[in-house]
């Protein structure tokens, strides 16, 4: 049976979809073409789409999922370059996207939206807004409101580096102004983002002081590039490019073992580690410094970085690797623990983002005035982190709980886009003005999230941005795309209720 695509009296829900990212775009192109919806508006913070992928502009920035599983399903790319695309392709895909779709005219640019309330009298939304570029106020009533404002918006900056008296910038917010040329320059930061600008920048500076707290592991990036060939077969060749996505995603999916930390799936997880291993000891030969390198967690703790050219480059005679904690700062002088001190000419941070506060505290208000970031505290209470109660029609993409740790997160995203097209459908089919998931359906959800994660490795010891304060998984999914999509491939209908239309 089809989706339902209009009310009885011929009218369609209003829509306002915060975020122009992958996720708001999903959401928009699925609105259109699901439901034939135009009845919604995007507001964008920049003054471009792209999210993650206008945002992080810094050296080396690419992708570290395949590229051809680094796209929407619906809207193939037959012209990568590269296994894993860097980032002006992929901002480059996603604008290509967005003006297929028309979504140019239906974004709001350089707009925040400050609040989001729900009226339970009007069965609205209402949110604030402010044009950044004019500083003009605005309300927008919708009936419906995606979030698509994704975990790794918010830059972490600690506070001690405020003291630093020369150029200094988080990897989110690369400053292209500055000439690195000759330079002393300092890296605080070891994950993802570190892995991809020492490279880059390594062959440039004059030294590199470069500050870990803790290592991660390194597998080998075979990031081969696709001949005239290859990309004439995946556009022109039955089925080519759609049997390449698909060994692609298989090939992804059954890596989830590696993260079990239960027996049977001992060996899989022995063999990656052993994997890591050898190429650590194959790529850096200097004792003391692969014992700096030498992660002591288990593997897949922590997110598992893909690299080929970060080992050599820590290796090389103009960087230096400190372990020791950074104490103090004084003018451009960064203090360690051990007394050592280090005069650099810029400070790049590359600490990560405040997953934990994705949506920003007092920003949604919900049933009866709750606020639900408060409400949250450090542990969400979502349904497959799409949707909570109190707030009524409220769709979270990239919610809590749907990180992952070893595929692609669009495929995360087009599962719970489309669960919400099938809830809209569903309240224009019933004649609902509003659906709201209940305390029992979340509970029954996060009792066995958290006894599912119980046997993966995730839940070790070892801190990373997977865990709140109280060491309690609540950025990812447990198990893999496919266990996620089945569970929501259809709407469930007896874990909501309902308010019908006056």
């Amino acid at each position: 049976m089809g989706l339902t695509k209009t009310y009885k009296d011929g009218s369609t829900p209003v829509v306002a979809i915060i975020g122009a990212g992958f996720s708001g775009m999903c959401a928009a192109i699925r609105l259109q073409t699901e439901l034939n919806l135009q009845t919604y508006e995007v507001f964008e913070l920049e003054p471009d789409l792209g999210g993650t992928w206008w945002s992080n502009t810094y050296p080396g920035a690419a992708c570290d999922v395949a590229s051809i599983n680094y796209q929407f399903s619906f809207e193939p790319n037959y012209d990568w370059s590269h296994r894993y695309a860097p980032q002006p392709e992929i901002w480059a895909y996603q604008r290509r996207v967005a003006k297929k779709y028309n979504l140019y005219e239906k974004i709001r640019f350089r707009t925040e939206v400050t609040h989001v309330e729900w009226h339970q009298d009007r069965q609205k939304w209402v949110l604030d807004y402010m044009n950044l570029a004019t500083g003009e106020k605005g309300v927008m009533e919708a009936d419906i409101v995606f979030s698509g404002m994704g975990p790794l918006r918010i830059p972490q900056i600690p506070e001690q580096f405020e003291a630093f008296e020369g150029p200094k910038w988080h990897t989110a917010q690369w400053n292209h102004s500055f000439d690195l040329t000759n330079k002393r320059v300092a890296i605080v930061g070891s994950g993802a983002s570190a892995i991809q600008v020492v490279p880059s920048i390594v062959d440039k500076v004059k030294t590199m002081e470069f500050y870990q707290r803790t290592p991660s592991y390194i597998v080998p990036r075979r990031n081969g590039a696709y001949s005239k060939l290859w990309k004439f077969m995946f556009r022109h060749v039955p089925f080519f490019h759609f049997i390449a996505y698909k060994l692609n995603y298989w090939n992804s999916e059954a890596t989830i073992n590696i993260f079990s930390s239960k027996k049977i799936h001992l060996l899989p997880r022995f063999a990656a580690t052993c994997m890591a291993w050898l190429y650590r000891v194959w790529q850096i030969r200097d004792k003391q410094l692969r014992e700096k390198l030498t992660p002591k967690y288990e593997m897949g703790c922590r997110r598992i970085v893909v690299s080929s050219d970060y080992f050599p480059a820590l290796a090389k005679k103009n960087v230096n690797v400190h372990t020791e904690a950074i104490t103090g700062v004084k003018g451009n002088t960064l203090i360690l623990k051990d007394g050592s001190v280090q005069e650099v000419d810029a400070l790049i941070l590359a600490t990560g983002f405040k997953v934990q506060e994705m949506i920003p505290p007092k920003f949604v208000t919900g049933k009866n005035g709750v606020d639900l970031m408060a409400k949250w505290g450090k542990n969400p209470s979502t349904y497959y982190g799409i949707t909570t109660p109190d707030t009524p029609n409220l769709f979270l993409l990239l919610g809590p709980y749907t990180g992952l740790g070893h595929n692609s997160v669009l495929f995360m995203i087009e599962t719970q886009v489309d669960y919400a097209v099938k809830a809209i459908s569903y309240m224009m089919e019933k004649n609902l003005s509003s659906l709201e998931v209940t305390q029992g359906a979340c509970d029954e959800f996060i009792t066995e999230m958290d006894e599912k994660m119980k046997g993966m490795v995730w839940s070790s010891s070892c801190k990373s941005w997977y865990q709140n304060d109280e060491g309690r998984v609540t950025a990812l999914w447990w198990g893999s795309v496919s266990q996620y999509w089945w569970r929501l491939r259809n709407f469930h209908p007896k874990r909501f209720v309902g308010v019908q239309r006056i």
